[in-house]
């Protein structure tokens, strides 16, 4: 998310609508009004290019994390080692997502 010159913040902020966070969950998450998660999202999508929360998913997993993917599918089939691995588990000062426990 750096490479769009997001803030540290707006980079949380898109972590969050990347896990499928809610406007309302996020400004619970972050403890900031709706509006203010709604003006970093317009600034968001601004320096994303993008024009809303699908577009910008999918911008992030095409152009960042679907080309990770097929490289290691690759690798995998040529018995060489994978790049990168699994997510670490959930942090102990993270909320679950709504409604997974």
């Amino acid at each position: 998310m750096s490479a769009y010159g997001l803030t540290e913040g707006e980079q949380q902020l898109t972590r969050l609508v990347l896990q499928g966070y809610s406007t309302l969950d996020i400004a619970d998450h972050l403890v900031i009004s709706v509006h203010t998660v709604q003006g970093h999202l317009r600034n968001i999508f601004t320096k994303t290019g993008v024009r809303s929360r699908r577009d910008l998913v999918t911008k992030i997993f095409f152009a960042h994390y679907e080309p990770r993917l097929r490289d290691n599918e690759q690798r995998t089939a040529a018995n060489l080692p994978l790049r990168g691995g699994p997510a670490a588990a959930t942090s102990p000062h993270r909320r679950p997502r709504p409604g997974t426990g």
